[in-house]
């Protein structure tokens, strides 16, 4: 008996002591868990009593950024950084300082989609303290000379290119579009920073001229305003900037005018059939060519130049060409009585100009012809030379309309009267939806949709969907010098 007390009491005593030991260490641990949750409530409570402490200055972000989108509902904005490209959304009211590149005060509905503007605002609470147009960013204003390459990044603005990112928008009445949007008759604002466009605002859209009953002039030109000159096809609808113009078409020693208003998205008619038909004036013109042995085509016929050249008032074809030399392609628009015109071809050797009238002459001039134009003011066609543009040859103003207009032929210009010119005959355009449209390339008619036609020549051309009820729509389509095939479906028209 003694024997197992000597064994038990031990055993009990030792279990006595770990218990009291596992006791007392839980409850150091314990006080030491209260201790640290109890440092960690002190530390958030300083934390925050410091943040409130913070001015409101500190908490500013300034950024330069475009304005994408407008809630006015809700009273949120919404910006891409230019830099960065980050989207964000921010809060408006009417405590937002709102200014213009000077300072001055404006309101947000002068603000237009597009816009590059230095703003700041709140990093908690997204709240937008002031927006000012930035001085950083660059403005090109009235851009009618322009191309647009979306799938290689690129826009072209007077001879000079610019990076085109992903994020670069389009705005048409303070809305979003597409580049495929934009035709090259709309006048248009860009807006970029450093040597990216960032926007690109339609400021001057178009609408459409169509002509019917016009059996008589087909073959003939159409010339609309100071601004659009082409040649006249069956059913042709033609995009043309919104504004006020003289229309006159030409055809056969007749002519026939009427005054037109071009409203954006919407089309006017010149019915023929209501229009008096007048017979044209004769214009005599002296051609001076050299070599003199060249070969003169007037309209397609070979053209004895040794005498005056009887022309009816009005545009003509001209090409003169002679072996070893550069062939020259040009339209001339002949609008007095008497009229001269000299043409010096250029050795296919010689890279330099061959006569000193073509050096003082427009550039675009120097790209086609050598030819110098005068009449009874002398007037040289250094004042006459029309710009190329992307749509059709334009014809500036003068002082004087007693000499002949003398304006360069390009294969896109004339790709845009006359659907002849095509990559291979082999290949096709589909055009799928929307259906029962009519369809135009570059004004000219190809048929209802679903329809396919022979695929253009390698370029831009402005494709348009007419349907009676619905507004017209045109847009912008790239064609590869390739040789497969293109189809294009488009969004159903919208309802007048």
């Amino acid at each position: 008996m003694k024997s197992i007390e000597k064994v038990v009491i031990p055993v009990i005593i030792i279990v006595i002591i770990t218990m009291l030991g596992i006791y007392y260490i839980s409850r150091e641990y314990e006080k030491q868990q209260a201790q640290i949750k109890a440092e960690e409530k002190k530390a958030a409570a300083e934390a925050a009593s410091q943040e409130e402490l913070v001015s409101t200055e500190d908490l500013v972000y300034e950024a330069t950024a475009m304005l994408v989108g407008k809630d006015e509902e809700n009273h949120k904005l919404k910006f891409i950084t230019v830099d960065s490209e980050k989207l964000f959304e921010l809060d408006y009211t009417g405590k937002t300082d709102i200014r213009g590149k000077h300072g001055n005060s404006l309101t947000l509905p002068e603000i237009m989609l597009g816009e590059i503007l230095d703003i700041s605002y709140s990093i908690r609470t997204k709240q937008l303290y002031e927006l000012k147009i930035s001085d950083s960013a660059w403005t090109f204003t009235d851009v009618t000379k322009f191309g647009i390459n979306e799938a290689e990044g690129r826009m072209d603005i007077a001879g000079s290119t610019y990076k085109l990112p992903k994020t670069a928008i389009v705005s048409y009445k303070d809305q979003l579009a597409t580049f495929m949007d934009v035709t090259d008759v709309d006048t248009l604002t860009v807006k970029g920073y450093g040597r990216k466009v960032c926007s690109v605002i339609v400021e001057r859209g178009h609408g459409y001229l169509r002509v019917t009953n016009d059996s008589y002039f087909e073959g003939g030109w159409i010339e609309i305003g100071q601004e659009i000159i082409k040649q006249v096809s069956e059913e042709m609808l033609i995009p043309v900037p919104e504004g006020n113009y003289h229309v006159r078409l030409t055809n056969r020693g007749y002519a026939a005018e009427e005054d037109v208003v071009i409203e954006r998205d919407r089309e006017s008619v010149i019915d023929l059939s209501k229009v008096d038909i007048k017979e044209v004036a004769i214009g005599h013109v002296a051609f001076t060519i050299v070599p003199d042995y060249a070969q003169l085509f007037i309209d397609g016929q070979m053209t004895d130049f040794e005498e005056r050249v009887a022309l009816e008032f009005g545009i003509h074809k001209v090409h003169v060409e002679l072996a070893g030399y550069k062939s020259v392609d040009t339209n001339v628009r002949i609008n007095d009585k008497y009229a001269n015109i000299d043409i010096t071809l250029e050795a296919e050797s010689d890279t330099s100009s061959s006569s000193t009238s073509s050096s003082s002459t427009n550039r675009s001039l120097s790209a086609w012809t050598t030819a110098t134009i005068s009449g009874p003011t002398s007037t040289t066609a250094e004042n006459y030379i029309a710009p190329l543009t992307h749509a059709a040859p334009v014809v500036p103003q003068t002082s004087s309309s007693s000499s002949p207009v003398i304006m360069p032929s390009t294969s896109s210009s004339s790709t845009a009267s006359t659907a002849g010119e095509v990559i291979s005959d082999t290949r096709k355009m589909y055009v799928e939806s929307p259906e029962g449209t009519e369809v135009f390339i570059d004004g000219i008619y190809v048929g209802i949709a679903p329809i396919s036609f022979i695929k253009p020549e390698k370029g831009s051309h402005v494709l348009t969907l007419s349907k009676n009820g619905f507004i017209t729509r045109s847009y912008t389509v790239s064609v590869d010098g390739d040789d497969r095939d293109v189809t294009l479906s488009f969004s159903e028209l919208q309802a007048q």
